[in-house]
């Protein structure tokens, strides 16, 4: 049987009004590196080795859309201090029940949840 695994390779779309707020988060608030900026397209290095290219259109999914897809994980050492930076930031919060952890939107309205690299995530693989 072949072997699967998730790459390290992905992509986003997201209107072009919100170009500058996405290259904010990304850059000043999660510390990631842009490794190019275009009007169309912009690329992000995540501290892990992980890409997403972030491509800029008229014609997006809403916000409501998004919520109801698929969400990324951010894991972090620093747990307390992220969580503080991506709310002071402005983002949607998003209520889980039960949830312990940080659901949020990040302008272009993908949504990510926040973990610590602690965090004991099993219940969730059985």
């Amino acid at each position: 049987m072949a072997t699967v695994t998730i790459g390290n390779h992905s992509k986003i779309v997201a209107p072009f009004a919100e170009q500058y707020r996405i290259r904010s988060f990304y850059r000043d608030v999660l510390g990631c590196t842009l490794t190019k900026e275009t009007t169309k397209v912009d690329y992000v290095k995540f501290q892990d080795g992980f890409f997403m290219a972030v491509l800029y259109q008229d014609d997006v999914a809403s916000p409501e859309e998004l919520r109801l897809s698929v969400w990324l994980e951010l894991r972090t050492n620093e747990l307390a201090a992220l969580r503080n930076k991506i709310t002071a930031f402005g983002v949607h919060s998003i209520e889980i029940p039960g949830a312990e952890h940080l659901y949020f939107q990040a302008p272009g309205g993908q949504v990510f949840r926040v973990v610590g690299e602690g965090d004991d995530l099993s219940r969730f693989e059985r």
